[in-house]
């Protein structure tokens, strides 16, 4: 708990940081004083006062943030000061300032995703091993090996992409798939058909959109060719190489992975038989013991899965596309929970957030800016709906302003934030109730 709690802290406060940083940036652009930066509510932990004007404040309740600017209403402004006022500045300027908030969330979401590409992903040929009959897949007769390709538009990399997408077409009529069939010769064929998802629904918080759409994904193969041997490990001290084939071990032929390391867990002595540059082998695998009790040989073996790293000018093609991508699903996401087709128990608030946070940090660095990315751009477009109290309601205003010539008066504009106001606590409420329930 107390990790998942730090790290829900650490994920807000940066998406909060940058999110207020696009308003504070921009603004200052503009030439709009900005008097008070806060990253949380409450309580100062922690200020300091630039030059420039704007205090910088740490507070107690790291829930979100604001940027507070020149109020034109204050008293004794000179002719000076109210050339620095926002409410003076031209509907424009407002806009992108306003604007300028969740569009940050989208830029950083875009550079992290930059960063994953630069660093490596894991790609492998996502294969269908069988389909479940009675489900929507089941009616287009899919053969066993074929790859999936897409799904609409979307281009199918892993598994995940497949569930990102079956999530994204809930509510449609039909949907096209294309993959890919051995038509002989190393060759291949590329084949598209429509399926028909009218009648496909399930729970998403209990059933997986890949299984109830009747998908059955292929065993990745991994191949018994040593690929890679961790230093000082119990494959090293046995004499194993890189490049060296597991023909049997104990006198039992090499099947699959699975079985093989079962055997390692054991921790007890294995009898390699390997094939090395076309000569027959044995070793002794002495498998070192870890705390848990069960051994491990420090080995890799060939498999269908690679990492690709990407250059910085592809790797920039890459992160744009997954960020208009990940947009793209975000936006249907919502418009799915508004028109009923996802129901509001899915909605999730900061529990399920902290649980989601600590989960994915402790796979590792790369899950955990997936993670991140994700969030700040499911931030930046709950920002953009056209609620009082969010940047979206605030740009409503300003074309309400645009197009009848003045702004709405002062009380008027206090009706629509408590109404705002009500309507996000409620939404906060089922919110956390849901996070409650999952506990």
């Amino acid at each position: 708990m107390l990790w998942s709690l730090l790290l829900f802290i650490i994920t807000i406060s940066i998406l909060v940081t940058v999110h207020e940083f696009g308003h504070f940036f921009v603004a200052r652009l503009c030439g709009v004083r900005v008097e008070c930066f806060s990253i949380g509510f409450g309580k100062k932990i922690w200020s300091h006062k630039f030059s420039g004007g704007t205090e910088f404040v740490i507070a107690m309740i790291p829930l979100g943030g604001y940027v507070r600017m020149l109020d034109g209403n204050a008293k004794n402004l000179s002719t000076d000061e109210e050339k620095l006022v926002f409410d003076k500045k031209k509907i424009w300027q407002r806009a992108a300032i306003i604007f300028a908030g969740p569009f940050a969330n989208f830029i950083l979401a875009f550079i992290l995703y930059w960063i994953i590409f630069m660093l490596g992903v894991v790609t492998y040929p996502v294969k269908i091993g069988s389909t479940i009959p009675n489900t929507p897949v089941a009616t287009v007769n899919i053969p066993s090996g074929a790859e999936l390709k897409k799904i609409n538009n979307v281009q199918i990399e892993s598994w995940n992409d497949v569930n990102f997408a079956l999530m994204s077409i809930l509510g449609q009529d039909d949907v096209t798939i294309t993959y890919l069939i051995n038509a002989g010769n190393n060759l291949q064929k590329e084949v598209s058909q429509r399926v028909d998802i009218r009648h496909w629904h399930f729970d998403i918080e209990k059933e997986s959109a890949i299984k109830t759409f009747g998908l059955v994904p292929k065993t990745l193969e991994i191949y018994p060719i040593v690929s890679k041997i961790i230093p000082n490990s119990a494959a090293e001290k046995a004499g194993l190489q890189i490049g060296d084939k597991i023909l049997s071990y104990d006198e039992h032929p090499y099947v699959d992975w699975n079985d093989f390391s079962a055997i390692i867990k054991k921790g007890n002595q294995i009898r390699l038989k390997i094939e090395r540059e076309n000569k027959n082998l044995y070793l002794d695998l002495t498998p070192s013991i870890q705390a848990n009790g069960e051994g491990i040989a420090g080995l890799y073996l060939t498999s269908e899965a690679v990492i690709k790293q990407y250059g910085c000018l592809e790797g920039f093609g890459k992160g744009l596309e997954q960020t208009v991508l990940t947009t793209q699903l975000t936006i249907r996401s919502f418009y799915q929970l508004v028109t009923g087709v996802i129901g509001l128990n899915h909605l999730s608030g900061p529990i399920t957030i902290a649980k989601s946070a600590g989960q994915t940090a402790s796979y590792g660095f790369t899950p955990y800016l997936y993670f991140l990315a994700f969030i700040s751009i499911s931030l930046g477009v709950i920002n953009l709906v056209p609620l009082p109290m969010l940047d979206g309601g605030h740009l409503i205003f300003l074309l309400f302003e645009k197009i009848k010539g003045k702004s709405l008066s002062i009380k008027a504009k206090e009706r629509f934030y408590r109404f705002g106001f009500a309507f996000l606590l409620v939404i906060m409420g089922i919110a956390l109730f849901n996070d409650v329930l999952r506990l």
